[in-house]
């Protein structure tokens, strides 16, 4: 691995301006900026933060839509020793307050678009003024590795977001992890097209600058304008999001040649549905690098990169360097790692145990070898007459139907069996009906485990990382069912 860099996060940067000062670090727009350009932003913008009352410990929310100088804010914020805050900036204003509120910030540096949300802390910065010249020369900060330096949001599939607070040691542990899992060179060609307020927005462009990559970095998702860049630029990594994954299959313009320099589709988070994965590959000839992670412990299990006829798609693979995994009784999944976080912040932290091992909330299984597999999430449980329904289970039986492009599986109230399964699915077609779909899973699920209602939907509901909003559809199911 890279190893933590003097400096800390903010030394990935700079330890890049250093080796590789002419070599392009980051595109954006049609504008490109060398590693040395970089930094010199980054010691400017550390230079006007200070100057505005910034200091080591102050917690800054970034309220920015992806763009370099959102790169430069984390970077010069690490470099003073200050928290990086990273709310979505596509909540509503509630939202992006209570975030505000809970995460302790004082501070924002801030769009035009966003100047009022900023308007809730003591200071707030807007982001065009982070290039103005500074009169003064702001000192990097030793920070101690345990010290807070990150707080990005958990997704809120299930409840409201919490900030996750991530030391130096856990983001940085993250980072190189990332990067030895990728195998990372100075080859690589990345591309980012999710938002950078995701965890993966930190890691991903640190562990390229790390290794002296190349990262192009889009203002908002475009599958045209990703494809183009990919043919156009020969891109080696595109980390795939499951909304982006179904559009892309959706696709018939889908050419091997034009997937040539991709290494893998990169794919974290979830299990990636079989046959959706399989048609991509088929046709681009790139196979899928299924990983685990969570904004928690970003990085908890990886297929081994070096050995694609070992890839699983039902399978993340194994832990991590450094990364231990067990099961509780009830078979949740518990890690302790290099990246596990250290709480949540303003919050009680239950899901943190002692000796800094993290539930994960998901129930697993591991093989002998070592190799992990995701059950379900323990929250998305059914109790279905007494008997536990697992929603991947049905799910999975209901995507093997060759009309099926996606499907969700929730739980809603019963009086009779407790709970009862319904499925929210996205059809191939308009003439795909329930009773269809009810003969198909006759005969692959147990009676108790089979959709008692099926709502057809044009898309299912996913938060900006790509996961489905299970706690929107049990909302919908239950106001379907009153």
């Amino acid at each position: 691995m890279t190893g933590r860099p003097d400096g800390g996060y903010a030394g990935y940067l700079s330890r890049a301006a250093a080796r590789w000062p002419s070599r392009v670090g980051l595109r954006f727009e049609g504008q490109a900026w060398t590693y040395a350009a970089l930094q010199a932003q980054t010691e400017t913008a550390a230079d006007r933060l200070a100057g505005a009352g910034i200091t080591s410990g102050s917690r800054v929310a970034l309220l920015v839509d992806n763009c370099p100088e959102y790169l430069i804010a984390q970077f010069a914020l690490a470099r003073l020793g200050a928290v990086f805050v990273t709310p979505n900036p596509s909540w509503t204003a509630p939202e992006i307050s209570r975030a505000l509120i809970t995460s302790g910030t004082t501070a924002a540096v801030h769009s035009d678009r966003l100047e009022e949300a900023a308007g809730l802390v003591d200071v707030a910065v807007p982001v065009h003024t982070l290039s103005d010249i500074a009169t003064t020369r702001a000192e990097s900060i030793a920070q101690s590795p345990q010290a807070p330096l990150y707080i990005p949001f958990s997704s809120g599939t299930t409840g409201l977001p919490k900030g996750v607070v991530h030391t130096e040691a856990s983001l940085c542990g993250a980072v190189d992890q990332l990067c030895r899992h990728l195998a990372l060179s100075a080859d690589d060609r990345v591309q980012i097209a999710l938002p950078l307020c995701h965890i993966f927005g930190a890691t991903m462009s640190a562990a390229a600058f790390s290794v002296g990559a190349e990262t192009t970095l889009f203002r908002r998702f475009d599958l045209d304008a990703s494809l183009r860049h990919i043919i156009s630029e020969r891109v080696t990594v595109w980390p795939l999001a499951g909304a982006v994954a179904h559009r892309l299959a959706q696709r018939d313009d889908l050419r091997a040649h034009d997937f040539m320099s991709l290494r893998f589709f990169m794919w974290g988070g979830s299990a990636v549905p079989a046959g959706l994965a399989e048609s991509i590959t088929a046709r681009t000839g790139v196979g899928f690098l299924c990983s685990y992670g969570m904004t928690e412990a970003m990085m908890v299990a990886f297929n081994p990169v070096d050995d694609p006829q070992n890839w699983q798609l039902d399978s993340p693979g194994y832990a991590t360097d450094g990364t231990e995994l067990r099961l509780s009784a009830r078979g949740e999944l518990e890690v302790r790692g290099p990246s596990v976080a250290a709480g949540y912040a303003g919050l009680d932290s239950p899901e943190f145990l002692a000796d800094n091992w993290f539930r994960t909330g998901d129930l697993a299984t591991i093989a002998d070898d070592g190799r992990l597999r995701i059950v379900d999430r323990v929250k998305d449980m059914l109790k279905v007459s007494g008997f536990q329904v697992a929603p991947t289970e049905v799910e999975q039986a209901l995507l093997d139907h060759p009309d099926v492009n996606e499907v969700a599986v929730v739980g809603r109230s019963d009086d009779r069996t407790g709970e009862a399964a319904v499925a929210f699915v996205v059809a191939k077609h308009t003439g795909l009906t329930r009773d269809q779909l009810h003969d198909w899973v006759s005969t692959r699920l147990a009676s108790y485990k089979r959709p008692r209602e099926y709502y057809f939907v044009d898309k299912l509901p996913r938060t900006s990382g790509g996961k489905v909003c299970r706690g929107d559809l049990r909302a919908r199911a239950q106001l379907i069912n009153s």
